[in-house]
């Protein structure tokens, strides 16, 4: 039987070629997704990024939730991840989906199978464990 117990940290990117990132209808199109993953999300934990208010900005921190991070994600967690990215991403115009694991490594997660984003996966594991 496989091990599914490890955990691995990495940060999903959402982008896309026709809105900006910085947009309000973009903002809630990543927080849509963010709300869907963060509810059924079995094991780990996903946060919005964040940053300092530019000066002028009302608001001293901004929340943006087109980089969420997630930390102590299964393989089985990741697999409900996948599962609600490929429903949120056919459902975006030009919508790209980038995963950053801890080593720096990147991915596009784009209209990959879920067989190929899990092995992506797996092997991201096994090389942040390699480093350790």
């Amino acid at each position: 039987m496989e091990n599914t117990s490890e955990k691995f940290d990495f940060q999903i990117i959402l982008e896309s070629e026709e809105v900006e990132e910085s947009s309000t209808y973009w903002q809630k199109q990543c927080h849509m997704l963010y709300d869907q993953i963060r509810k059924k999300l079995p094991e780990g934990s996903i946060d919005p990024s964040s940053r300092k208010g530019r000066e002028g900005e009302k608001a001293d921190i901004i929340i943006s939730f087109d980089v969420l991070t997630f930390t102590g994600v299964t393989l089985n967690s990741f697999y409900v991840l996948i599962k609600f990215i490929d429903v949120w991403e056919r459902n975006r115009k030009k919508a790209n989906v980038k995963l950053n694991s801890r080593n720096g490594d990147e991915f596009v997660l784009s209209n990959l199978s879920v067989d190929e984003a899990l092995e992506i996966y797996r092997n991201l594991q096994q090389e942040d464990n390699e480093q350790e």
